[in-house]
């Protein structure tokens, strides 16, 4: 029976992706890890080791990942996914949103039964039911954020470096007894996406910021890149965090933000290269999202650069 292993696990090759792992070891046969993504994607490979359990926690941005058998999952903040480490052997992890922080949990079945804590042994979980309650025939669970769910790292951000490793030994022990008396037959799971759904929702949004003038409706975008409407709204708030036009809105206006501070456009000329028929409207909505007028917004960046 494979051992864990973190550095059969968490060897992954990464493309100008930058990646900040730092494990805790809690106990013999469980690791716990915060990971930590800037970029686009990780290619992970590892050996598919066949009885560990891996816990993933979204405690920032969000992550898409890959597996197998070709299906894609998604994390954003505070959701909860689980499956069993030979579930991702060669797979890949994508950063829709170019930024993760979150913690993975490993955990050898096989020893960690044999070396539980006193409060663990007096809780009597079963970690083989956890195993088929979540991870049945291969499959992985992800648990939508909840209030729950919320609370589980509260306070990870305020815990001094030295409390750590005693402060993830409690959060072990409330996550596996949340995981073990949760009835998951009331909770909907959130999708998983086959690669060629996916990878259309991907060529959407390629198209959609490649002319930020153009305003394409959904019905148009599911006739060109012929997918359900319906399929094509829910992955892209899957994939994206957000709906089409929500997501857009504040795209082009992240976009404003930049030609407002590094090119000597007027604000007529940038409302105007990002499709807003007048002047008044794009100022509305750039405040909406910025929180500051245009013409403010490029004066205080001027102002801080200077």
């Amino acid at each position: 029976m494979d051992k864990l292993d973190l550095t059969r696990i968490t060897d992954k090759k990464t493309d100008g992706t930058i990646c900040r792992m730092r494990d805790y070891h809690l106990f013999s046969g469980v690791d716990f890890v915060i990971n930590e993504y800037t970029g686009n994607e990780i290619k992970c490979e590892h050996q598919p080791l066949e009885n560990i359990i891996q816990i993933n926690y979204c405690l920032q941005g969000r992550m898409g990942w890959k597996l197998h058998n070709g299906d894609y999952i998604y994390l954003a903040e505070n959701d909860i996914s689980l499956h069993m480490v030979n579930n991702c052997a060669m797979s890949l992890i994508t950063l829709p949103l170019k930024y993760y922080k979150g913690v993975s949990i490993f955990i050898d079945l096989t020893e960690f039964d044999d070396n539980q804590s006193d409060m663990l042994k007096q809780l009597n979980l079963n970690f083989r039911q956890l195993k088929q309650k979540y991870c049945y025939g291969g499959q992985t669970t992800v648990l939508p954020s909840t209030d729950n769910i919320k609370n589980l790292f509260a306070m990870l951000a305020i815990v001094p470096e030295e409390y750590k490793p005693a402060y993830f030994k409690l959060k072990l022990e409330e996550l596996l007894l949340f995981l073990g008396i949760l009835d998951i037959a009331k909770i909907k799971t959130k999708e998983r996406y086959p690669s060629c759904t996916v990878d259309t929702i991907k060529r959407i949004h390629a198209k959609l910021v490649s002319n930020l003038k153009q305003r394409p409706t959904i019905e148009t975008l599911s006739k060109e890149f012929l997918i359900n409407t319906s399929t094509l709204k829910q992955a892209f708030k899957t994939i994206y965090g957000k709906p089409v036009a929500q997501y857009m809105k504040e795209y082009r206006m992240h976009e404003a933000a930049n030609m407002l501070c590094r090119t000597n456009m007027t604000v007529r000329e940038v409302a105007d290269a990002l499709g807003y028929e007048n002047q008044s409207k794009f100022a509305t909505a750039f405040k909406e999202i910025m929180q500051i007028p245009p013409s403010r917004y490029r004066s205080y960046y001027k102002m801080k650069k200077a």
